[in-house]
């Protein structure tokens, strides 16, 4: 069947005294979003029942996990007996050998007018995926999941249309409610009209949850379109709202701007936010070395950190750019950053002359694991609340077995690495 889908969303959690930063008009916006794969069991994928758009399919309040809760007597009614709330419930939730999942981006195109469009006629995101196409030229039966954040502007608006289920939540309210296996069906959102019954106002960042699905053969096309400052950011839940002020504080650089944050960060990943910190604790601008001394990167953040003495590389003439950082890594050139905007005079190559000032706490149980380079830099920061350790009174400095560097052991993700920048801003202020 056809799909038209267009869009208009806004809303999140208020961070008071920050002003989330807008995205550019001609900047496009990346929607990190879940998609789930389901056989034809023709019952809820591929039935028989007519076509009829449904309203009341869902509650009107999202559960406490983010998803939505279902009325089953309505789905009952529709598609029988064979319903089941384990089926409903896995629709947007991993249950093995019921579906399958995947993580896709969709791009919302700038329009340059102030708008952001996606627009696809043929909207099949995991052809050949997963429980593939099952005979048939695309793979039909699937769901996607979005949840974001962006910031509510006057004016702001959101236009819908398309088929099958469409379901959009704002600050956990339904707002979107066109559920069932149909023709192509359309919906717009004026937040300005809505703001008083969803709590929100002008200025607010407001959480955005979007449920779709496919269940139904022959087409898919989908359109969102929306003028809605985004918050961009592909990262776990509990960091979100951190990740929100590192956003404020310019402290996200720029090639990490769109990328998962959930995965672990490079060595110049973590120099470049670290150069970030750097120029938000001293309010100026970091200088590039004249003079690169590597000969494996010239990336300008890498010698902006060397020319501040953020760090030296790994060896005189190297500095390893795509090998990943470990935990006790981080919390040294974190403290140099500190050590630079805090004590005058110091410089990488005096750091013996400038003892920190902190109280060590007691010793981590895997303290023989620090580097003897790392310690003081460990302790300084644990003392400030700006790297934790890990539980069971451990650090996890570094990886020291074959075991643990096949684990991955003590690296440090992207969004740790800005929650991490954020605290230190904040703490030592």
């Amino acid at each position: 069947m056809k799909k038209f889908l267009t869009i208009t969303l806004a809303l999140v959690m208020c961070l008071p005294l920050m002003a989330m930063p807008a995205f550019a008009a001609d900047e496009d916006v990346n929607l990190y979003v879940t998609v789930r794969d389901f056989r034809a069991d023709k019952i809820l994928f591929e039935s028989d029942v007519p076509y009829e758009k449904i309203t009341g399919m869902v509650k009107d309040t999202l559960g406490d996990d983010k998803k939505p809760v279902y009325n089953f007597d309505v789905w009952k009614n529709k598609y029988g007996d064979e319903v089941t709330q384990a089926m409903l419930d896995g629709l947007f939730n991993d249950v093995p050998g019921y579906n399958m999942t995947t993580q896709k981006t969709l791009t919302m195109n700038a329009t340059g007018s102030g708008y952001w469009e996606l627009r696809s006629s043929s909207m099949f995101p995991i052809d050949d995926e997963l429980f593939g196409n099952e005979g048939n030229s695309h793979n039909y039966h699937f769901s996607i999941e979005i949840h974001t954040r962006f910031k509510y502007v006057s004016g702001a608006v959101l236009e819908f249309s398309g088929d099958d289920d469409v379901w959009v939540f704002m600050n956990n309210k339904l707002v979107i409610d066109l559920g069932g296996v149909s023709y192509t069906t359309s919906a717009t959102v004026n937040l300005d009209e809505i703001a008083d019954d969803l709590g929100i106002k002008v200025g607010d960042i407001v959480d955005f949850d979007m449920f779709y699905m496919e269940r139904h053969l022959t087409g898919s096309n989908m359109n969102i379109r929306t003028n809605f400052d985004f918050l961009n950011l592909n990262a776990s839940e509990w960091a979100t709202e951190e990740l929100q002020k590192a956003d404020a504080l310019g402290l996200i650089p720029d090639s990490l701007k769109g990328q998962d944050l959930t995965k672990p960060i490079t060595r110049a990943e973590f120099a470049a936010v670290s150069v970030k910190t750097y120029e938000a604790l001293a309010n100026g601008a970091a200088i590039p070395a004249v003079n690169n001394p590597f000969t494996d990167t010239n990336d300008i953040e890498v010698l902006k950190a060397y020319n501040v003495g953020i760090t030296t590389g790994v060896s005189a003439t190297t500095f390893e750019p795509d090998a990943l950082l470990n935990r006790e890594q981080a919390a040294t050139m974190l403290t140099r950053v500190f050590k630079k905007v805090s004590l005058a005079g110091w410089s990488i190559d005096k750091d013996a002359d400038f003892p920190l000032p902190y109280t060590r706490q007691a010793p981590f149980a895997d303290d023989n694991d620090i580097s003897e380079w790392a310690r003081d830099s460990v302790y300084f920061m644990a003392s400030h609340g700006i790297i934790a350790g890990t539980g069971g009174n451990m650090f996890s400095p570094k990886a020291v077995t074959p075991e643990q560097q096949a684990q991955g052991y003590a690296q440090a993700t992207r969004e740790q690495a800005l929650v991490i920048a954020v605290r230190m801003v904040e703490n030592l202020e």
